[in-house]
């Protein structure tokens, strides 16, 4: 079994940058102004709730850039942030209002797969951890120095041997 909240981060965070463009694009010459605000508005809403990434069971946490920014308010909202069912009802109650504009379409059905991959990790026990400085580990970049010594080569070959090639004599080819 593997970690399936990694999964749905990635996906609720690129689903809410997608309802964030439907919504914008909905915004203009569509029928169903509505739709297109609400859809912007709950876009914004999941990139910032989705952006911290948690721990994960292995420790090998990559975090997002300015994480740290955002990660003390999820910490704070821990009953309703860590919960994956809160989560994956929340997801699904925000994708219905987003079918029913064209432009906000894709980014409604692609939260209800977030919704259904975080129902699979919930129902697999993982939840939502808060990262301390104790058990965030990151790998440090090494740097390659250039060679010290140049690559080995081929010993020399002795002789007139134009690259490996036999001289070979034409005749001509009128037969004489």
């Amino acid at each position: 079994m593997g970690e399936w909240s990694m999964w749905a981060n990635e996906q609720a965070f690129l689903s809410g940058i997608l309802m964030v463009m439907g919504g914008i694009v909905g915004l203009f010459d569509f029928d169903g102004f509505g739709f297109a605000v609400y859809t912007l508005a709950a876009g914004v809403f999941i990139v910032v709730l989705e952006y911290p990434r948690g721990i994960r069971k292995k420790g090998s946490t990559v975090q997002r850039k300015f994480q740290h920014i955002l990660h003390p308010v999820m910490c704070r909202l821990e009953p309703v942030s860590t919960n994956y069912f809160v989560r994956f009802v929340f997801y699904l109650l925000i994708s219905i209002p987003c079918i029913f504009q064209l432009p906000t379409i894709l980014g409604g059905v692609s939260i209800f797969v977030a919704g259904l991959i975080y129902l699979k990790a919930a129902l697999g026990g993982e939840s939502w951890a808060c990262q301390t400085k104790s058990n965030v580990s990151r790998a440090k970049t090494r740097t390659n120095r250039p060679p010290e010594a140049p690559p080995p080569r081929p010993p020399a070959q002795t002789g007139q041997n134009n690259g490996g090639f036999a001289d070979i004599q034409l005749e001509a080819a009128n037969g004489h």
